[in-house]
């Protein structure tokens, strides 16, 4: 059986049954996988509230703040996971953006790789 297509928003933080008008990656998933995916882009709305908070000290660098750096290992998750779920042009989207390093490196199926 055909799971359902679903349209997920990064921006927006959003999934939806019909196309938006603005971005959207198309997905396959099920009830499960849907409520996983609803996880991780809630959690992707408390780490950007973390680092916009962060955002108003004027005199300290985002360049080593924890909560920069969990964001953008949250991102990279939440992208893998959309990745996986994704249809085939969700999947080539996201390789053009080169942003996940398992896909642009070409050792990633050789022993040490996570899944």
């Amino acid at each position: 059986m055909t799971m359902p297509i679903y349209y997920v928003s990064i921006s927006a933080r959003t999934i939806q049954v019909e196309p938006p008008e603005t971005d959207h990656l198309a997905i396959r998933a099920d009830e499960r996988q849907l409520e996983a995916l609803q996880r991780k882009l809630d959690r992707e709305d408390r780490n950007d509230e973390l680092t916009s908070a962060r955002a108003i000290i004027p005199y300290k660098s985002a360049e080593r703040d924890p909560a920069t750096e969990e964001f953008s290992a949250d991102l990279l998750d939440l992208y893998a996971y959309v990745y996986e779920l994704g249809t085939p042009e969700t999947k080539a989207h996201i390789a053009s953006m080169r942003i996940l390093p398992k896909l642009t490196n070409q050792n990633a199926n050789l022993p040490g790789y996570s899944s």
